[in-house]
Parts: structure tokens; sequence; C-alpha cells
């Protein structure tokens, strides 16, 4: 019993959303709307269309949840890679700082320190020749030029 009730009003208020509206202007100028065709035929009555969601083309179509988690995934990867970039940056940054360090360190011994033994690859101890040492001086301030921007 209860379902068929809601299922006649459910037809009613279909019914009703999809009647006919009318509108005129009567005999005092006043403009006039119902369901009912005016009875005078002296009266002019134009029909109203009501926009719906179904008649509507202007209205945009809601985003199926697919489309809207690509967009999300979409942008969610473009930030992520927005944020590696600048990561990779201030490590490169951090990198080139430490080698410029290093290579002012090394010019800087090679230059107060010049009677200072160093160790070969063979294990033996010698001292640098004024030649080795302006190919040191030479190595070291171009890596300074490369890393210290």
């Amino acid at each position: 019993m209860y379902r068929t009730f809601i299922l006649c009003s459910l037809l009613l208020i279909h019914g009703v959303a999809n009647a006919a509206i009318y509108k005129w202007v009567d005999h005092k100028g006043v403009i006039n709307y119902g369901q009912i065709q005016p009875q005078k035929q002296l009266i002019p009555f134009d029909k109203v269309t009501l926009k719906t969601q179904k008649n509507s083309a202007s209205q945009k179509q809601p985003k199926s949840i697919i489309s809207s988690a690509k967009e999300i995934a979409e942008s969610n990867a473009k930030r992520k890679a927005a944020t590696d970039k600048k990561a990779f940056a201030a490590q490169e940054k951090k990198r080139l700082q430490k080698n410029c360090l290093i290579s002012k360190q090394n010019l800087a011994n090679l230059d107060y320190n010049s009677n200072r033994l160093y160790k070969d690859s063979k294990g033996n101890y010698s001292r640098l020749t004024s030649y080795e040492k302006e190919q040191q001086r030479q190595k070291f301030t171009a890596l300074i030029k490369e890393n210290c921007r």
C-alpha cells in the first residue's frame, strides 16, 4: 500500500512538472501565468518553456570520477616534479659550494705549505717541483672558477 502511494505521488509530481505553462496579459495590463489556456479567444497567449538541466546545453556536465582522478594525479605529478627540481637545484648548489671551499683550501695549502712532503701512488714521499706546483695551482684555479659562481 505504502509503495503504491509513493509511486502514484511520483507520477503525479512528474506530470505536474512537465505541464505546459501559459503567459498572457489581461485587459487591465497585468501579466498572468497559468497551466490552463485563457478561455477568451481575444486574449493572445504564449506558451512558456522552462529550461531544465536536460534541456540546457549550456550547463557544464559534471565530471566523472575517473577524469577527476586523472586531473588530480596530473596535478600531483606536476607538483612533485617541481619539488624534485627545486630539491635537486638545492643539492647541486650545496655540492658546488662544498667543492668551491675545498678547492680554495687546497690552493691555500699549496701556497702556504710549499715545503710539504707529498706521498705519491707508490708510497714514496717527495716535494713538488715548481712546475708541478704551477700545474696544481692552475688545476685548483680552474676548479674555483667552475664551482664558485
